[in-house]
Protein backbone atom coordinates (compact mmCIF):
# COMPACT_ATOMS: atom_id res chain seq x y z
CA UNK A 1 0.00 0.00 0.00
CA UNK A 2 2.86 2.34 0.85
CA UNK A 3 4.50 1.69 -2.49
CA UNK A 4 1.24 2.33 -4.26
CA UNK A 5 0.80 5.71 -2.49
CA UNK A 6 4.34 6.71 -3.30
CA UNK A 7 3.70 5.83 -6.95
CA UNK A 8 0.55 7.98 -6.99
CA UNK A 9 2.40 10.90 -5.43
CA UNK A 10 5.10 10.65 -8.12
CA UNK A 11 2.58 10.63 -10.91
CA UNK A 12 0.83 13.69 -9.41
CA UNK A 13 4.09 15.57 -9.06
CA UNK A 14 5.09 14.72 -12.60
CA UNK A 15 1.69 15.71 -13.89
CA UNK A 16 1.85 19.11 -12.19
CA UNK A 17 5.38 19.62 -13.52
CA UNK A 18 4.32 18.80 -17.07
CA UNK A 19 1.31 21.09 -16.68
CA UNK A 20 3.62 23.83 -15.48
CA UNK A 21 5.91 23.43 -18.47
CA UNK A 22 2.94 23.45 -20.86
CA UNK A 23 1.51 26.49 -19.08
CA UNK A 24 4.78 28.36 -19.40
CA UNK A 25 5.03 27.54 -23.09
CA UNK A 26 1.50 28.73 -23.72
CA UNK A 27 1.94 31.90 -21.68
CA UNK A 28 5.60 33.01 -21.97
CA UNK A 29 4.96 36.22 -20.05
CA UNK A 30 3.88 34.26 -16.92
CA UNK A 31 6.66 33.65 -14.42
CA UNK A 32 7.85 30.15 -13.47
CA UNK A 33 6.84 31.08 -9.95
CA UNK A 34 3.20 30.89 -11.00
CA UNK A 35 3.60 27.19 -11.76
CA UNK A 36 5.15 26.49 -8.36
CA UNK A 37 2.30 28.44 -6.79
CA UNK A 38 -0.16 25.92 -8.22
CA UNK A 39 1.89 22.99 -6.90
CA UNK A 40 2.18 24.58 -3.47
CA UNK A 41 -1.62 24.73 -3.16
CA UNK A 42 -1.93 20.94 -3.45
CA UNK A 43 -3.56 19.11 -0.50
CA UNK A 44 -0.94 16.38 -0.78
CA UNK A 45 1.95 17.18 1.60
CA UNK A 46 4.46 15.52 -0.75
CA UNK A 47 3.44 17.68 -3.70
CA UNK A 48 3.55 20.83 -1.59
CA UNK A 49 6.96 19.80 -0.28
CA UNK A 50 8.21 19.27 -3.85
CA UNK A 51 7.01 22.75 -4.80
CA UNK A 52 8.73 24.34 -1.84
CA UNK A 53 12.03 22.57 -2.58
CA UNK A 54 12.10 23.50 -6.30
CA UNK A 55 10.70 27.04 -6.10
CA UNK A 56 12.82 29.69 -7.85
CA UNK A 57 12.58 33.35 -6.97
CA UNK A 58 11.44 35.56 -9.87
CA UNK A 59 14.08 37.78 -11.47
CA UNK A 60 14.50 41.21 -9.97
CA UNK A 61 12.19 43.71 -11.61
CA UNK A 62 9.84 41.06 -13.07
CA UNK A 63 6.45 42.73 -12.87
CA UNK A 64 4.49 40.08 -14.72
CA UNK A 65 3.85 37.76 -11.74
CA UNK A 66 0.28 38.02 -10.59
CA UNK A 67 -0.91 39.90 -13.70
CA UNK A 68 -3.97 38.63 -15.54
CA UNK A 69 -3.03 36.49 -18.52
CA UNK A 70 -5.25 38.41 -20.91
CA UNK A 71 -2.96 41.44 -20.71
CA UNK A 72 -0.85 41.76 -23.89
CA UNK A 73 1.85 44.37 -23.34
CA UNK A 74 4.50 45.26 -25.98
CA UNK A 75 2.59 43.76 -28.90
CA UNK A 76 2.96 46.78 -31.22
CA UNK A 77 5.60 45.91 -33.83
CA UNK A 78 6.95 49.46 -34.01
CA UNK A 79 7.26 49.65 -30.22
CA UNK A 80 9.12 46.35 -30.09
CA UNK A 81 11.39 47.52 -32.90
CA UNK A 82 12.16 50.78 -31.13
CA UNK A 83 12.60 48.97 -27.79
CA UNK A 84 15.18 46.71 -29.37
CA UNK A 85 17.10 49.68 -30.75
CA UNK A 86 16.94 51.77 -27.59
CA UNK A 87 19.57 50.89 -24.95
CA UNK A 88 17.32 52.33 -22.25
CA UNK A 89 14.60 49.77 -22.97
CA UNK A 90 10.92 50.59 -22.92
CA UNK A 91 11.25 53.57 -20.60
CA UNK A 92 13.74 55.30 -22.94
CA UNK A 93 11.51 54.84 -25.95
CA UNK A 94 8.34 55.95 -24.22
CA UNK A 95 10.14 59.01 -22.94
CA UNK A 96 11.22 59.88 -26.47
CA UNK A 97 7.81 59.08 -27.93
CA UNK A 98 6.12 61.62 -25.68
CA UNK A 99 7.86 64.50 -27.46
CA UNK A 100 10.70 64.85 -29.93
CA UNK A 101 12.15 68.22 -30.90
CA UNK A 102 12.63 68.73 -34.63
CA UNK A 103 14.35 71.81 -36.03
CA UNK A 104 13.40 73.36 -39.35
CA UNK A 105 14.02 76.42 -41.52
CA UNK A 106 11.86 78.03 -44.17
CA UNK A 107 12.71 76.91 -47.70
CA UNK A 108 9.63 76.96 -49.89
CA UNK A 109 7.97 74.77 -50.97
CA UNK A 110 9.59 72.27 -48.60
CA UNK A 111 8.99 74.32 -45.46
CA UNK A 112 6.78 77.39 -45.12
CA UNK A 113 6.75 79.24 -41.80
CA UNK A 114 4.12 81.75 -40.81
CA UNK A 115 3.82 83.48 -37.47
CA UNK A 116 1.67 81.67 -34.90
CA UNK A 117 0.89 78.90 -37.37
CA UNK A 118 2.12 75.36 -37.71
CA UNK A 119 4.84 74.80 -40.36
CA UNK A 120 3.68 73.26 -43.63
CA UNK A 121 5.26 72.07 -46.87
CA UNK A 122 6.64 68.97 -48.55
CA UNK A 123 9.23 68.19 -45.87
CA UNK A 124 6.80 68.95 -43.03
CA UNK A 125 4.15 66.62 -44.42
CA UNK A 126 6.79 63.93 -44.95
CA UNK A 127 7.97 64.16 -41.33
CA UNK A 128 4.39 64.19 -40.03
CA UNK A 129 3.81 60.88 -41.79
CA UNK A 130 6.93 59.39 -40.20
CA UNK A 131 6.00 60.69 -36.75
CA UNK A 132 2.46 59.40 -37.07
CA UNK A 133 3.58 55.90 -38.04
CA UNK A 134 6.18 55.78 -35.26
CA UNK A 135 3.79 57.36 -32.74
CA UNK A 136 6.13 60.29 -32.09
CA UNK A 137 4.85 63.65 -30.92
CA UNK A 138 6.73 66.51 -32.62
CA UNK A 139 7.71 69.83 -31.11
CA UNK A 140 8.83 72.15 -33.90
CA UNK A 141 11.76 74.52 -33.36
CA UNK A 142 12.31 77.25 -35.96
CA UNK A 143 15.65 78.64 -37.14
CA UNK A 144 16.58 81.51 -39.43
CA UNK A 145 19.26 79.75 -41.49
CA UNK A 146 20.62 76.33 -42.31
CA UNK A 147 23.81 77.17 -40.39
CA UNK A 148 21.79 78.01 -37.26
CA UNK A 149 19.67 74.90 -37.73
CA UNK A 150 22.68 72.58 -37.88
CA UNK A 151 24.31 74.41 -34.96
CA UNK A 152 21.17 73.85 -32.90
CA UNK A 153 21.22 70.17 -33.77
CA UNK A 154 24.89 69.87 -32.81
CA UNK A 155 24.27 71.65 -29.49
CA UNK A 156 21.42 69.32 -28.55
CA UNK A 157 18.65 71.91 -28.90
CA UNK A 158 16.78 69.53 -31.21
CA UNK A 159 16.83 65.78 -31.84
CA UNK A 160 16.57 66.00 -35.64
CA UNK A 161 16.49 68.60 -38.42
CA UNK A 162 14.47 68.63 -41.63
CA UNK A 163 13.94 71.24 -44.35
CA UNK A 164 15.86 71.11 -47.62
CA UNK A 165 19.15 69.96 -46.11
CA UNK A 166 21.61 68.56 -48.65
CA UNK A 167 23.54 65.43 -47.74
CA UNK A 168 27.23 66.32 -48.17
CA UNK A 169 30.55 64.83 -47.13
CA UNK A 170 31.58 68.05 -45.39
CA UNK A 171 28.50 67.96 -43.17
CA UNK A 172 29.13 64.32 -42.36
CA UNK A 173 32.66 65.29 -41.35
CA UNK A 174 31.27 68.02 -39.08
CA UNK A 175 29.49 65.45 -36.90
CA UNK A 176 26.13 64.98 -38.59
CA UNK A 177 24.46 61.82 -39.82
CA UNK A 178 21.67 61.69 -42.37
CA UNK A 179 18.68 59.56 -43.16
CA UNK A 180 18.12 57.99 -46.53
CA UNK A 181 17.38 60.56 -49.22
CA UNK A 182 13.77 61.66 -49.57
CA UNK A 183 14.25 64.15 -52.45
CA UNK A 184 16.85 64.61 -55.19
CA UNK A 185 17.69 68.18 -56.00
CA UNK A 186 20.59 70.28 -57.28
CA UNK A 187 21.84 73.84 -57.72
CA UNK A 188 20.79 76.05 -60.62
CA UNK A 189 21.33 79.57 -61.87
CA UNK A 190 18.49 82.10 -61.99
CA UNK A 191 18.69 85.42 -63.83
CA UNK A 192 16.28 88.24 -64.43
CA UNK A 193 14.10 87.69 -67.46
CA UNK A 194 14.60 90.07 -70.42
CA UNK A 195 10.83 90.61 -70.37
CA UNK A 196 11.13 92.14 -66.91
CA UNK A 197 13.25 95.03 -68.26
CA UNK A 198 12.88 95.34 -72.05
CA UNK A 199 14.78 98.64 -72.25
CA UNK A 200 17.78 97.11 -70.50
CA UNK A 201 17.60 94.06 -72.76
CA UNK A 202 17.43 96.23 -75.89
CA UNK A 203 20.40 98.32 -74.75
CA UNK A 204 22.40 95.17 -74.08
CA UNK A 205 21.62 93.83 -77.55
CA UNK A 206 22.98 97.02 -79.16
CA UNK A 207 26.45 95.94 -78.08
CA UNK A 208 25.96 92.23 -78.66
CA UNK A 209 28.26 91.01 -81.44
CA UNK A 210 26.20 87.83 -81.86
CA UNK A 211 23.29 90.03 -82.93
CA UNK A 212 25.32 92.24 -85.28
CA UNK A 213 27.37 89.50 -86.93
CA UNK A 214 24.62 87.91 -89.10
CA UNK A 215 23.27 91.35 -90.01
CA UNK A 216 26.67 92.64 -91.13
CA UNK A 217 27.30 89.43 -93.05
CA UNK A 218 24.11 89.93 -95.08
CA UNK A 219 24.93 93.57 -95.79
CA UNK A 220 28.52 92.81 -96.81
CA UNK A 221 27.60 90.05 -99.25
CA UNK A 222 24.76 92.12 -100.68
CA UNK A 223 27.12 95.06 -101.22
CA UNK A 224 29.65 92.82 -102.94
CA UNK A 225 27.09 91.33 -105.32
CA UNK A 226 25.58 94.77 -105.99
CA UNK A 227 28.99 96.19 -106.91
CA UNK A 228 29.69 93.23 -109.21
CA UNK A 229 26.34 93.60 -110.99
CA UNK A 230 26.92 97.35 -111.46
CA UNK A 231 30.38 96.72 -112.92
CA UNK A 232 28.93 94.27 -115.42
CA UNK A 233 25.76 96.14 -116.34
CA UNK A 234 26.30 99.93 -116.07
CA UNK A 235 27.72 100.37 -119.59
CA UNK A 236 24.92 98.38 -121.26
CA UNK A 237 21.93 98.82 -118.94
CA UNK A 238 20.16 102.14 -118.41
CA UNK A 239 18.82 100.88 -115.06
CA UNK A 240 22.32 101.23 -113.60
CA UNK A 241 23.78 104.72 -113.45
CA UNK A 242 27.29 105.32 -114.68
CA UNK A 243 27.95 107.30 -111.52
CA UNK A 244 29.67 104.87 -109.11
CA UNK A 245 27.82 106.02 -106.01
CA UNK A 246 24.37 105.90 -107.57
CA UNK A 247 25.16 102.83 -109.64
CA UNK A 248 26.50 100.74 -106.75
CA UNK A 249 23.51 101.87 -104.69
CA UNK A 250 21.23 100.51 -107.40
CA UNK A 251 23.21 97.28 -107.45
CA UNK A 252 22.89 97.00 -103.65
CA UNK A 253 19.14 97.53 -103.92
CA UNK A 254 18.97 94.78 -106.55
CA UNK A 255 20.90 92.40 -104.28
CA UNK A 256 18.74 93.05 -101.20
CA UNK A 257 15.37 92.73 -102.95
CA UNK A 258 16.60 89.60 -104.73
CA UNK A 259 17.77 88.18 -101.40
CA UNK A 260 14.42 88.81 -99.78
CA UNK A 261 11.79 88.61 -102.52
CA UNK A 262 13.62 87.49 -105.67
CA UNK A 263 13.36 90.97 -107.20
CA UNK A 264 10.65 93.45 -107.95
CA UNK A 265 11.43 93.59 -111.70
CA UNK A 266 12.36 97.29 -111.71
CA UNK A 267 16.10 96.57 -111.86
CA UNK A 268 17.21 93.51 -113.81
CA UNK A 269 20.47 92.55 -115.53
CA UNK A 270 20.41 92.30 -119.37
CA UNK A 271 23.84 90.85 -120.11
CA UNK A 272 24.54 87.10 -119.81
CA UNK A 273 27.30 87.50 -117.18
CA UNK A 274 24.99 89.71 -115.12
CA UNK A 275 22.18 87.17 -115.32
CA UNK A 276 24.53 84.34 -114.30
CA UNK A 277 25.58 86.35 -111.23
CA UNK A 278 21.91 87.05 -110.46
CA UNK A 279 21.02 83.34 -110.68
CA UNK A 280 23.92 82.38 -108.42
CA UNK A 281 22.91 85.09 -105.98
CA UNK A 282 19.31 83.87 -105.87
CA UNK A 283 20.51 80.34 -105.13
CA UNK A 284 22.89 81.54 -102.44
CA UNK A 285 20.16 83.67 -100.87
CA UNK A 286 18.45 80.54 -99.51
CA UNK A 287 21.52 79.67 -97.46
CA UNK A 288 22.27 83.25 -96.42
CA UNK A 289 18.75 83.83 -95.09
CA UNK A 290 18.79 80.46 -93.31
CA UNK A 291 22.12 81.27 -91.68
CA UNK A 292 20.81 84.66 -90.59
CA UNK A 293 17.76 83.13 -88.90
CA UNK A 294 19.82 80.33 -87.37
CA UNK A 295 22.30 82.81 -85.91
CA UNK A 296 19.52 84.71 -84.16
CA UNK A 297 17.99 81.47 -82.87
CA UNK A 298 21.30 80.19 -81.57
CA UNK A 299 21.84 83.47 -79.80
CA UNK A 300 18.50 83.10 -78.02
CA UNK A 301 19.36 79.53 -77.03
CA UNK A 302 22.76 80.65 -75.81
CA UNK A 303 21.07 83.06 -73.43
CA UNK A 304 19.34 80.07 -71.77
CA UNK A 305 22.65 78.20 -71.56
CA UNK A 306 24.59 80.92 -69.79
CA UNK A 307 27.54 79.73 -67.72
CA UNK A 308 29.78 81.18 -65.05
CA UNK A 309 32.41 81.81 -67.71
CA UNK A 310 29.92 84.16 -69.39
CA UNK A 311 29.44 85.94 -66.06
CA UNK A 312 33.12 86.27 -65.17
CA UNK A 313 33.64 89.08 -62.66
CA UNK A 314 29.90 89.74 -62.13
CA UNK A 315 28.10 89.63 -58.78
CA UNK A 316 26.20 86.42 -58.00
CA UNK A 317 23.92 86.14 -54.96
CA UNK A 318 23.90 83.10 -52.65
CA UNK A 319 22.36 82.22 -49.28
CA UNK A 320 24.89 82.12 -46.47
CA UNK A 321 25.80 78.65 -45.18
CA UNK A 322 24.30 76.69 -48.10
CA UNK A 323 25.87 74.38 -50.67
CA UNK A 324 25.20 77.12 -53.22
CA UNK A 325 27.68 79.37 -51.44
CA UNK A 326 30.31 76.61 -51.42
CA UNK A 327 29.85 76.01 -55.14
CA UNK A 328 29.87 79.64 -56.30
CA UNK A 329 33.05 80.40 -54.35
CA UNK A 330 34.89 78.07 -56.74
CA UNK A 331 33.72 80.07 -59.79
CA UNK A 332 35.24 83.24 -61.37
CA UNK A 333 32.53 85.56 -60.05
CA UNK A 334 32.01 87.90 -57.11
CA UNK A 335 30.06 86.19 -54.34
CA UNK A 336 27.43 88.23 -52.49
CA UNK A 337 25.97 86.53 -49.39
CA UNK A 338 22.42 86.97 -48.12
CA UNK A 339 20.67 85.65 -45.03
CA UNK A 340 17.64 84.32 -46.90
CA UNK A 341 16.70 83.44 -50.46
CA UNK A 342 14.08 86.20 -50.44
CA UNK A 343 16.83 88.77 -49.87
CA UNK A 344 18.90 87.36 -52.71
CA UNK A 345 15.93 87.41 -55.10
CA UNK A 346 15.12 91.00 -54.11
CA UNK A 347 18.71 91.96 -54.94
CA UNK A 348 18.39 90.25 -58.32
CA UNK A 349 15.17 92.10 -59.05
CA UNK A 350 16.84 95.41 -58.12
CA UNK A 351 19.81 94.69 -60.36
CA UNK A 352 22.32 94.47 -57.50
CA UNK A 353 23.42 91.00 -58.63
CA UNK A 354 23.47 89.44 -62.08
CA UNK A 355 22.21 86.03 -60.94
CA UNK A 356 21.29 83.90 -57.94
CA UNK A 357 22.44 80.34 -57.29
CA UNK A 358 20.27 78.17 -55.07
CA UNK A 359 18.41 74.84 -54.92
CA UNK A 360 16.54 74.21 -58.17
CA UNK A 361 13.12 73.33 -56.64
CA UNK A 362 13.02 76.59 -54.67
CA UNK A 363 14.09 78.69 -57.66
CA UNK A 364 11.52 76.96 -59.85
CA UNK A 365 8.84 77.72 -57.27
CA UNK A 366 9.85 81.40 -57.22
CA UNK A 367 9.94 81.57 -61.02
CA UNK A 368 6.44 80.09 -61.29
CA UNK A 369 5.09 82.56 -58.76
CA UNK A 370 6.54 85.57 -60.62
CA UNK A 371 5.82 84.94 -64.32
CA UNK A 372 8.03 86.93 -66.67
CA UNK A 373 10.31 88.16 -63.87
CA UNK A 374 12.96 85.44 -63.67
CA UNK A 375 14.42 82.66 -65.82
CA UNK A 376 16.26 79.49 -64.85
CA UNK A 377 19.19 79.10 -67.22
CA UNK A 378 21.37 76.14 -68.07
CA UNK A 379 21.28 72.66 -66.62
CA UNK A 380 21.52 71.80 -62.95
CA UNK A 381 24.99 72.65 -61.71
CA UNK A 382 25.10 69.81 -59.18
CA UNK A 383 23.16 66.73 -58.17
CA UNK A 384 22.20 66.72 -54.49
CA UNK A 385 19.96 64.72 -52.18
CA UNK A 386 17.89 65.96 -49.24
CA UNK A 387 17.87 64.04 -45.99
CA UNK A 388 16.89 64.32 -42.32
CA UNK A 389 19.88 65.33 -40.19
CA UNK A 390 20.79 63.76 -36.83
CA UNK A 391 23.63 64.20 -34.39
CA UNK A 392 26.42 61.75 -35.02
CA UNK A 393 25.99 58.79 -32.69
CA UNK A 394 22.20 58.97 -32.38
CA UNK A 395 21.95 55.76 -34.34
CA UNK A 396 18.77 54.53 -32.64
CA UNK A 397 16.53 57.33 -33.90
CA UNK A 398 18.29 57.40 -37.27
CA UNK A 399 17.80 53.66 -37.76
CA UNK A 400 14.11 53.78 -36.87
CA UNK A 401 13.51 56.70 -39.25
CA UNK A 402 15.46 54.98 -42.04
CA UNK A 403 13.35 51.85 -41.68
CA UNK A 404 10.22 53.97 -41.91
CA UNK A 405 11.51 55.77 -45.04
CA UNK A 406 12.11 52.41 -46.72
CA UNK A 407 8.60 51.35 -45.79
CA UNK A 408 7.14 54.55 -47.27
CA UNK A 409 9.15 54.03 -50.46
CA UNK A 410 7.80 50.51 -50.77
CA UNK A 411 4.28 51.89 -50.32
CA UNK A 412 4.92 54.48 -53.11
CA UNK A 413 4.14 57.25 -50.62
CA UNK A 414 7.05 59.47 -51.68
CA UNK A 415 5.94 59.52 -55.32
CA UNK A 416 2.39 60.44 -54.31
CA UNK A 417 3.69 63.19 -52.04
CA UNK A 418 5.90 64.52 -54.82
CA UNK A 419 2.99 64.56 -57.26
CA UNK A 420 0.99 66.57 -54.74
CA UNK A 421 3.63 69.29 -54.24
CA UNK A 422 5.55 69.35 -57.53
CA UNK A 423 3.51 67.55 -60.16
CA UNK A 424 4.40 64.44 -62.13
CA UNK A 425 6.97 66.15 -64.36
CA UNK A 426 9.62 66.35 -61.65
CA UNK A 427 12.15 63.50 -61.58
CA UNK A 428 13.55 63.69 -58.10
CA UNK A 429 13.08 60.33 -56.42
Amino acid sequence: MTCFSTLLRGVAIGGFAIAGVSFSAAFPRASVAATHSLLAQSADPSVASFAAQTAVAPPAGDQSVGKPFDEKPFTDDRFVRMQALEPGGAEGVVGRAESIKVGTKEIVPFVSLEEDERPYGYSIEFWDKIASDLELETEWVRYDSVADLLAGLANGEVDAAIAGISITSSREAQGFDFSYSFYRSGLQLMVRSPQADPLHAAAANLFNWDIWRPFLLVMATSAGVGALIWAIEHKHNDAFSSDPVNGIGQGLWFSIVTLGTFGYGDVTPVRVPGRIVACLWMGASFFIVADFIASLTVNQLAESAISFQDMRGEAVGVVDGTTGEDYVRSQPVDVVEYGAIEDAVAALEAGKVAAVVHDQPTLKYLENNAPGEFDLVGERLTQESYGIAFREGDSQLQEVVNQEILTLQEQDYLRLLQDKWFGTSEESL
